[in-house]
């Protein structure tokens, strides 16, 4: 998982390293590049759209892995001589998740869609987290440990339904589409523009992209709307969001300054799923059923 966090910051230092560059060594050249400018531009744009196919990649490759170190160090274990209702409670959730996550494979024929515990039972910072990535027909999960304890376990479902929403409208590839065109645009805006000009346009191109990235997490709420109700959801993001003013106040304005540029704020997500049309009568979802309802046997993701 730091391996990951790394990758993304990494990815941001490429992104910065690109446009830099094209600022620096264009000053001054102004419009009179004309076309020139444009290879310049559509090699940065492909070189990062390139980058982040192969970073995704590896994400999904480590998922894998990770899968087998984590979620299946619990599930696939002998069982303790006497195992604690917690215990019990614990592992009968990991298995309904996995049998509705592979259901979700096959329906949606994907070929691989794997989960793992972002902090592999430590409960680190990240044992409330989520995330989720596909590249084609291979996905992955990410859960952090929080979810599957007594405390938060009736916040799983709309959790899963979320990372579940990114993965089927495969948002990873429309945030590398997203960012390349960025790129594109940033390269040119510096090669052809005065400098404060390009800066406004680069700056422009950045609120767009985080303006696409809040609707496509409003989104995902909106089908964890539909599948778990709408004070299911509202429940989480108030949770989180007591959470969030619970921390000392330097920790919330940073982690608020992170977390804007990738995600709403909470109030906007809370008023979002209020609007949000919803069921007047919902079945139960599948995770909040016993555990009898799949059967006795646990259906590896697929």
């Amino acid at each position: 998982m730091l391996r990951w966090i790394r990758r993304r910051y990494w990815s941001h230092f490429i992104v910065g390293w690109i446009v830099m560059t094209a600022v620096i060594t264009q000053r001054g050249s102004g419009p009179h590049l004309g076309l020139d400018a444009l290879p310049v531009a559509v090699i940065a744009s492909l070189a990062w759209a390139l980058h982040s196919d192969n970073d995704l990649r590896l994400q999904i490759a480590d998922g894998f892995h990770a899968q087998h170190q984590s979620w299946n160090s619990i599930l696939r274990a002998p069982q303790p001589a006497d195992p604690s209702p917690l215990y019990r409670a614990v592992v009968r959730q990991m298995e309904s998740t996995e049998r509705y996550l592979g259901a979700i494979a096959r329906k949606h024929r994907l070929q691989r869609l794997t989960i793992a515990l972002i902090d592999a039972w430590s409960r680190d910072a990240y044992a409330d987290e989520a995330a989720s990535l596909r590249q084609g027909r291979r996905a992955h999960i990410w859960l952090g440990s929080n979810w599957f304890g007594p405390e938060t376990a009736e916040h799983l479902p709309v959790v899963l339904e979320h990372e579940v929403a990114h993965v089927l409208r495969c948002d990873n590839s429309r945030s590398t589409v997203a960012q390349a065109v960025g790129v594109l645009l940033t390269v040119l805006a510096a090669a052809w523009l005065p400098l404060s000009a390009a800066a406004l346009t680069a700056g422009a191109l950045w609120l767009l992209c985080i303006a696409r990235s809040w609707w496509s997490e409003l989104a995902c709420d909106a089908r964890a709307v539909r599948a778990c109700g709408r004070d299911a959801v509202i429940a989480l993001w108030m949770r989180n969001s007591a959470l969030q003013r619970s921390a000392p106040r330097p920790a919330r304005l940073w982690n608020g300054l992170l977390s804007a540029s990738t995600h709403p704020p909470y109030c906007l997500r809370i008023w979002w799923a209020q609007r949000t049309r919803a069921p007047f009568t919902l079945a139960p979802h599948p995770l909040n059923m016993p555990p009898d309802v799949h059967g006795q046997a646990p259906t590896p993701v697929a």
